[in-house]
């Protein structure tokens, strides 16, 4: 889904009255069936000209129309992603009731309750108040994760930097430097193997050329074990629903408390 992704990241940040917004605007009303149009019929829709499309489609990411409109194709991902929402989440909800469904949210936070890994919580705190440069990624609602956590550290005088676009991402991890500490939230722990949001999935070779310290949030307690992370802190569920859109709150909170408290005494001894 990562033109999905695209497509929304230009409607919250472009003006209404530009043409990529309306392009964008009109591919998102009409995107259970653009894999069907053609080049002359998405510009027709748009009220612009092929060329336009052509840019629009190069401009979030993609080589050409072509692709952009591959891309735009709905997988459930029922074989090779079986953690998808509406799969997991929302499938679960039809089949049970409110009270089983909060029942399982509640047992995932009695487990990080009990399991989650302070003297980790500890060396990130610490990482971010050693590191000067410092950026939080993930795709979709890990994404939304790393957003609210630079909002918290920024309430807190730490200033992070968190792209929502999947391509810049990629980028600053490629080029970052031995002075840089990378925050990644993937409760799979796919964002670190795999390129996500591209069908068929491509391995990533990024965080082999990166200098950057990698520190992951997860639910995928092998992460701990990966060659390319340096600090993982997992977050384990009790069962297969996918919660951690809430842990990853938990998470954050904790470092952000441990950070404060470390600025805190830092500027009391001034």
């Amino acid at each position: 889904m990562g033109l999905l992704m695209r497509l929304l990241t230009i409607l919250n940040s472009a003006k209404e009255s530009s043409t990529y917004y309306h392009v964008a605007a009109t591919l998102l009303e009409n995107f259970a069936v653009i894999q069907n149009f053609t080049i002359t019929k998405l510009a027709g829709i748009c009220f612009v000209s092929k060329s336009t499309i052509s840019k629009f489609a190069r401009s979030i990411g993609y080589e050409d129309f072509a692709e952009m409109k591959i891309a735009a194709a709905y997988w459930s991902d029922r074989h090779s992603n079986r953690l998808n929402y509406n799969d997991n989440i929302l499938g679960y909800m039809k089949n049970h009731t409110k009270e089983e469904y909060i029942d399982i949210i509640i047992n995932d936070l009695v487990l990080a309750k009990k399991c989650i890994n302070m003297e980790k919580i500890n060396e990130v705190a610490d990482d971010l108040f050693v590191y000067k440069k410092v950026a939080a990624f993930g795709i979709m609602y890990s994404e939304s994760a790393a957003q609210d956590f630079q909002m918290k550290l920024a309430y807190n005088q730490k200033y992070i930097i968190s792209y929502i676009d999947e391509a810049r991402q990629y980028e600053f991890i490629k080029k970052a430097g031995e002075d840089t500490l990378i925050i990644i939230f993937s409760n799979s722990g796919d964002y670190i193997k795999k390129y996500q949001l591209i069908k068929p999935y491509i391995h990533k070779n990024i965080f082999r050329q990166t200098k950057a310290k990698i520190v992951i949030i997860t639910g995928n307690k092998e992460m701990e074990k990966h060659p390319y992370v340096n600090t993982c802190i997992c977050m384990e569920h009790a069962s297969v629903v996918q919660t951690h859109q809430i842990l990853f709150q938990i998470a954050t909170d904790l470092i952000t408390n441990q950070y404060r408290e470390k600025w805190n005494s830092s500027n009391m001894k001034k």
